[in-house]
């Protein structure tokens, strides 16, 4: 055993972070805590590692603590990049000997390369790990257990994330199944109380064809059945004050939303781009490619660190050359770094003012988003960056836009959010084209896919959560320039083939025996590079 928590509480006024009974961490555990922004997963995390104290009860650690903590964003600014220096906490972590491992947030900025150097050193490793991520995929490939924080209380799953949800969803078909037997008993039970009191009503009133003797005997009879009657309503309203009540579940109603009339584009290809390259400085990030962004696709941009994602799309939001565009096509952009929100007015406010729906529709998707009831009336500037990164995807979704470009989308939001995000991407009836890290929301999203690799684009399908890429790496039709140098050097080839086949007595053989050579090395070279 390397950890054993008892009673342990902690709390932020009168608001209960957790309150754990008991829990032990055993060498080779691999326990993922999940939660909504706020619900104290890293004040967890920090009472596990003894770097901050419970406010009740005893952590007992039994062996030497490593820590991967989250990267705070002042750090994004030094040479540098986020995911460089998530790369370097890890491999400290790693590097000496310790036996569990806390990591707030580990998949923070790492691309595929990055995540799969990460897996590595966890599988390498023989102690147990404790980590907060909103990374499923990686939940998902990592985790033995998942610990999840709800509302203060805390709750534990064997297996992975996917295990997770599978019995989460079995929790929510139970939760259902228990409410509809308690609705079904409920109203049961007021029927039968309904024709108890109608057989009352009849004993009370005498019929008027009986007479005064008949009456009394009617009436003696009928004080014995009340009686009775009376013991049955009794009894049938215990049962009803003494069942237990049962929540309905809340299952959301499926949700479309629909482009503005006249906004919708009727052309199949809304973005072309032929002969697609880019060069920063010295380094190439990609060259002589082809894209093609289809009408009402999901496309995902996906690459390394580096290799020019963000890049590509103001390209395309600059409208560049290199790029042809259907009629009529109006972007919605959304990147960390774009501020579309005004501080000083409310959630509703801020998406209701670029709105092309009424107020109960745009409500009803801040619902989705999880702004419910009050919380639509927040000023923006007490949201956090994960709230207002959802309030600037919600003011798009709704807007006239009919191409929406989002770069990285869920950086920030926890796991109930980014399937919130989710949700709204497949309901919007438009174009959506997003830069992404997260495999997951890849494959429940995308229809298509663009790969920036080895310097070049790739575009391929999404079925089933599977990607399937053209059969080559993308190899497109060279610039329009190299391809006219490359047809005047085969004219000039052919002409010196003549000359060389049938040469004149004013021909120098060899000179152009050696342009012939030259020429030939030269088109093989101009034949590669494109």
């Amino acid at each position: 055993m390397l950890l054993e928590a008892k009673q342990i509480k902690k709390a932020i006024g009168e608001k209960q972070l957790f309150a754990i009974s008991e829990w032990q961490i055993n060498e080779g555990e691999r326990i993922g805590i999940v939660g909504r922004n706020s619900s104290g997963k890293t004040t967890l995390l920090h009472c596990l590692a003894k770097k901050e104290e419970p406010d009740e009860g005893t952590v007992m650690v039994n062996s030497k603590i490593g820590m991967i903590e989250q990267m705070p964003d002042r750090e994004e600014m030094t040479s540098f990049s986020g995911g460089e220096m998530t790369r370097k906490r890890i491999q400290s972590a790693f590097a000496i000997e310790t036996g569990l491992i806390f990591a707030d947030e580990p998949t923070s900025h790492l691309d595929a390369d990055g995540k799969n150097f990460l897996e590595k050193n966890i599988q390498q490793f023989n102690g147990a790990i404790v980590m907060v991520s909103h990374d499923r995929a990686f939940l998902d490939r990592t985790c033995t257990k998942i610990v999840e924080l709800e509302a203060g209380e805390v709750h534990f799953y064997p297996g992975n994330y996917t295990a997770y949800e599978e019995q989460k969803a079995l929790e929510q078909q139970t939760a259902q199944a228990e409410y509809d037997k308690y609705e079904k008993e409920k109203k049961h039970i007021k029927q039968a109380m309904q024709d108890v009191q109608i057989k009352t009503d009849k004993i009370r009133r005498t019929p008027k064809r009986m007479g005064n003797s008949e009456a009394r005997l009617h009436k003696m009879g009928g004080q014995q059945n009340k009686k009775k009657l009376d013991r049955t309503r009794k009894n049938l309203e215990k049962r009803l004050e003494h069942m237990e009540t049962k929540q309905k579940p809340i299952e959301a109603a499926p949700i479309q939303i629909q482009l503005e009339k006249g906004r919708d584009l009727h052309n199949q290809i809304l973005i072309s781009g032929e002969g697609v390259s880019k060069r920063v400085g010295k380094k190439v990030l990609f060259r002589n490619s082809c894209v093609q962004l289809l009408n009402h696709s999901k496309t995902a941009l996906v690459g390394a660190n580096g290799s020019g994602k963000t890049t590509l799309l103001n390209m395309i939001l600059a409208q560049g050359q290199q790029f042809s565009f259907a009629k009529n096509v109006h972007f919605g952009y959304f990147s960390q770094t774009l501020h579309l929100l005004d501080d000083s007015l409310t959630v509703l406010e801020n998406v209701m003012k670029k709105s092309v729906h009424d107020e109960t529709f745009v409500r009803m998707l801040l619902a989705r988003l999880l702004f419910k009831g009050a919380d639509v009336y927040k000023k923006v500037t007490v949201l956090s960056g994960g709230e207002r990164n959802k309030v600037s995807m919600a003011l798009l979704l709704v807007s006239d836009a009919n191409v929406l470009i989002f770069d990285e989308p869920t950086n920030y939001l926890d796991l109930a959010s980014i399937k919130a995000v989710e949700e709204a991407i497949k309901a919007y009836q438009g174009t959506v084209l997003f830069v992404t890290h997260d495999e997951q929301l890849m494959k429940n999203t995308a229809t298509h896919i663009w790969q920036i690799e080895n310097q070049s684009i790739r575009m391929g399908e999404v079925e089933r959560g599977q990607i399937i890429f053209q059969s080559e790496p993308t190899k497109e039709e060279p610039l329009q320039d190299e391809q006219e140098k490359l047809m005047v050097m085969e004219n000039r080839l052919s002409a010196l083939i003549g000359k060389l086949s049938v040469p004149s007595k004013k021909d120098n053989k060899e000179a152009l025996e050696k342009e012939y050579q030259d020429l030939l090395i030269k088109i093989r070279e101009l034949k590669a590079s494109m």
